[in-house]
């Protein structure tokens, strides 16, 4: 698994620019980024890894993933922790043969530490584990397995699970609500890319289709009032475009003017504008108010000129001096 780069301030969102010095890790750094800043988008994968129905809003909390052991120090990419269930979810963008035996000890290691002591006797209780990968391979099981032997002679299969992105379309990722595959979809054409450039049919169809998953994204978001969301991931997106299309440079600017544009004012942003806006000019009501008051009180001006300034009666302003005693 690639290590976490560096990231600098991206003002305006959550999300952080990754260095180009580190962008190598680009793929981890992502993920790392998303599980961290944007937790609620790790539910629709847990519910469909694992099956479960954790409804949008259900609290989710992350958990240390570093553990230290004899031989050195185990990171896990995430572990998350949904009422008492434990999940620990891999990203890999290459393949390593060790896959299998990576994910039992890392299960083992978050096992360990979540260990509950009764009398003389330990009790660990192992995560729902997953390795979610980045590009398809035809040789990759459908599960990562291995066969564990006690010195009493028995057996059992240690599974985790595998996803793979690039087997979901556009459609069953928004039908799903795994927007956190929207940043890798553009992997799948990967190899493509220098003929997508070369061929204008090709390369109007690709631009055409991140502009249908930007819009789309767009209409879920403003549904959710989560335009912080839209602008965080469309974020995401450029930043691998960025990385994968560095030797197509002219696929590489149009896919980011694709995926640059703006998201319209959200309803709810409206109202807020408009509550600061109606909340200074009645602070700047009062404010009058309260100084018409003080100099009718000391002879400065008249009930009448008060009134005339405020443009109402004469009958309300005594009331508001009424109220003032």
């Amino acid at each position: 698994m690639e290590k976490t780069g560096n990231m600098k301030r991206q003002k305006k969102t959550v999300v952080k620019r990754i260095s180009k010095k580190n962008n190598k890790q680009i793929f981890d750094t992502v993920y790392r980024t998303m599980a961290t800043k944007m937790p609620a988008l790790m539910i629709p994968l847990i519910n469909e890894v694992f099956g479960t129905r954790y409804r949008s809003d259900r609290r989710i909390e992350q958990l240390r993933n570093e553990f230290y052991e004899k031989n050195g120090r185990v990171i896990t990419d995430s572990i998350f922790r949904i009422g008492d269930k434990l999940y620990h979810i891999e990203l890999q963008s290459t393949e390593d043969q060790t896959m299998a035996l990576r994910m039992i000890q890392y299960d083992f290691a978050i096992a360990a530490g979540k260990a509950e002591k009764t009398g003389n006797m330990y009790r660990i209780r192992f995560p729902e584990s997953c390795v979610v990968y980045l590009r398809n391979n035809k040789n990759r099981p459908d599960k990562h397995r291995v066969l564990v032997e006690f010195p009493n002679g028995k057996i059992i299969t240690y599974e985790s699970r595998i996803i793979n992105v690039q087997d979901y379309t556009s459609d069953e990722i928004f039908e799903k609500n795994l927007l956190l595959f929207l940043p890798y979809y553009i992997m799948r054409y990967q190899k493509e890319f220098a003929k997508i450039e070369e061929s204008k049919e090709r390369f109007d169809a690709f631009l055409k289709e991140l502009e249908s998953i930007r819009k789309r994204l767009e209409r879920e978001t403003v549904k959710k009032d989560k335009a912080l969301l839209y602008k965080d991931l469309t974020k995401l997106i450029t930043d691998i475009s960025d990385y994968l299309l560095m030797n197509q440079n002219k696929l590489r600017k149009e896919v980011q003017k694709t995926m640059g544009g703006e998201i319209l004012e959200l309803p709810s942003e409206k109202l807020m504008k408009k509550a600061r806006r109606e909340g200074r000019q009645e602070g700047e009501l009062r404010g009058t108010i309260k100084t018409l008051v003080s100099l009718v009180k000391d002879g400065t001006l008249t009930v009448k000129q008060a009134a005339m300034k405020l443009g109402e009666s004469e009958e309300q302003f005594n009331s508001r001096l009424a109220k003032a005693k």
